[in-house]
C-alpha cells in the first residue's frame, strides 16, 4: 500500500512523495498530507460528486447507489443537486470498495479485465456477483478474499 509523505525542504516550498502502490483508483485527490505514515483515510470525507466515475464503473443503477449509501432514491436526486458531503463511515466503505478495484486492475492487468469479472456470477461467491456484493460493506470482504484467491492462482 502507498504512502504519501510531505518533505519540508530548507529555503523552498514543501512537496508531496508518493511510495509504493496506490491503495485506490477512482478518489486520487483524496491524497493524504501527512508529516509521517498514517492510516490511509485519517479524516476523509468524499463528496457525492466524486463518487460518479466509481460507481460508473461499478455500473451501479441508481437504485444501487441508493441502497449503497442507505438512502432513499428520491434523495439522492437531491444529494445530486447539491455539494453533499458523505459521513465518515460511508466514505471509509466506498474507499475500501476502491481499494478492491485498484487491487483487481493490479491483479487482472485491466480495468476491462476487471470489469467483466465483476459483472460475472460467479460459483465460488455462491452464483452472486461480486459488483452485487460490494454494495454490502459486510461483503466487502468477502470479494477481496476473492481477488487475493486468483493472485495465488486459484481460479475463481
Amino acid at each position: 500500500m502507498g504512502q504519501t509523505w510531505k518533505i519540508n525542504l530548507p529555503g523552498s516550498a514543501s512537496m508531496d512523495l508518493e511510495t509504493g502502490l496506490r491503495p485506490y483508483h477512482f478518489f486520487t485527490s483524496q491524497v493524504m498530507q501527512v508529516q509521517e505514515p498514517r492510516e490511509p483515510y485519517g479524516d476523509v470525507v468524499l463528496d457525492f460528486q466524486e463518487t460518479g466515475e466509481f460507481f460508473d464503473f461499478l455500473d451501479f443503477t441508481t437504485h444501487d447507489i441508493a441502497e449503497v449509501m442507505e438512502i432513499d432514491p428520491s434523495t439522492l436526486f437531491r444529494w445530486k443537486k447539491e455539494d453533499r458531503k458523505l459521513s465518515k463511515a460511508l466514505t471509509k466503505n466506498l474507499l475500501e470498495m476502491d481499494q478492491i478495484i485498484a487491487k483487481g486492475i493490479r491483479i487482472f492487468g485491466s480495468a476491462d479485465l476487471l470489469s467483466q469479472w465483476l459483472q460475472t456470477p460467479n460459483l465460488a461467491l455462491n452464483g452472486q456477483k461480486p459488483a452485487t456484493l460490494l454494495k454490502n460493506p459486510y461483503q466487502i470482504v468477502v470479494v477481496d478474499q476473492a481477488l487475493e484467491a486468483i493472485s495465488w492462482g486459484n481460479i475463481l
